[in-house]
């Protein structure tokens, strides 16, 4: 699961999603020296995890699509009972 900074204060996140934990640690700290001068943010900031799965570009369809699928099944199961 790749790695994704975010700062709460300047609303700011990675352009980018990393594969390494270091790397996003690494966008951390470039960030808190250019935007913070050094310091943590008052708001927070952080590394997580991202799951890509959730945001629908996985290999499983996002939400919306399963609730079309399933209202298209009740549909066809519907007609083959006449």
């Amino acid at each position: 699961m790749p790695y994704e900074y975010e700062c709460r204060q300047c609303d700011a996140r990675s352009p980018r999603q990393h594969d390494h934990r270091d790397a996003a640690d690494a966008e951390q700290e470039q960030h808190r020296t250019d935007a913070h001068g050094g310091l943590a943010p008052a708001a927070g900031d952080g590394v997580r995890r991202v799951h890509s799965e959730a945001r629908g570009d996985g290999c499983l369809p996002a939400g919306s699509w399963w609730a079309v699928l399933f209202l298209l099944a009740l549909l066809v199961s519907n007609c083959w009972g006449r």
